[in-house]
């Protein structure tokens, strides 16, 4: 268990992730990602989403052109963090 986790990937962009209090793969208080994408949207206002879901107890999302937040609250399916910090040339043979 780790009090606060957080790593940098780059796929089209930089993305950060961060989770609080994470228990993987059962449990996480806040799991949230930071991200600045190469491309940007094409809806010239911001998008906000709320919700509610089966994974977590609630969530959000902001957009706007290149920049996106997302925060989920008691996320009791958090993302693989070790996912993303694995050799990027693992895959390739």
């Amino acid at each position: 268990m780790k009090l606060f986790d957080y790593v940098y990937y780059e796929d089209f962009g930089h993305e950060w992730y961060f989770q609080l209090l994470q228990i993987y793969p059962k449990f996480a208080l806040v799991d949230c990602v930071v991200q600045w994408d190469d491309y940007a949207a094409t809806e010239p206002f911001p998008c906000i989403l709320f919700g509610i879901g089966p994974y977590d107890l609630f969530g959000f999302s902001i957009r706007f052109k290149r920049f996106e937040i997302r925060m989920s609250f008691v996320n009791l399916k958090p993302r693989n963090l070790e996912w993303y910090r694995r050799d990027k040339y693992d895959y390739i043979d």
